[in-house]
């Protein structure tokens, strides 16, 4: 059986209580990984209307196109900012136990922002 998102429904203060497949219940808070979120395109889901926005895609909990989306893992675990493993006794897939990866192991590279250069504007003289 794969762990899939089945129902999320938005709870105040930037929770979302999801309902997974295997009938599990999480209450996950995406609050102090969006306090501390430092890329753009994360920090604009601060904003409530935007966080709100989020939709089921293939199984997983997503915004946007794309944009922002976690490992199921992180979502069952009800701990997206540090990434911590949960039991793997109740995560099955393909009669293996799959153990979760933290945070801290996976490899990514830092993104950097640079604000795009303005073109200088060209005033013409009309008599």
């Amino acid at each position: 059986m794969f762990l899939r998102v089945k129902a999320a429904r938005y709870v105040p203060r930037h929770r979302v209580d999801i309902k997974f497949n295997d009938g599990t219940h999480r209450v996950v808070d995406f609050g102090p990984f969006l306090k501390q979120a430092r890329n753009p395109m994360f920090r604009k889901y601060r904003r409530l209307a935007a966080f709100k926005s989020f939709h089921i895609h293939d199984g997983d909990l997503m915004w946007g196109d794309y944009e922002m989306i976690f490992p199921i893992m992180d979502s069952y675990g009800a701990n997206i900012l540090e990434g911590d493993p949960v039991e793997s006794a109740h995560l099955v897939l393909s009669e293996t136990a799959f153990p979760a990866a933290s945070v801290s192991e996976r490899k990514t590279k830092p993104v950097s922002y640079k604000k795009p250069k303005r073109k200088p504007r060209v005033r013409t003289l009309e008599n």
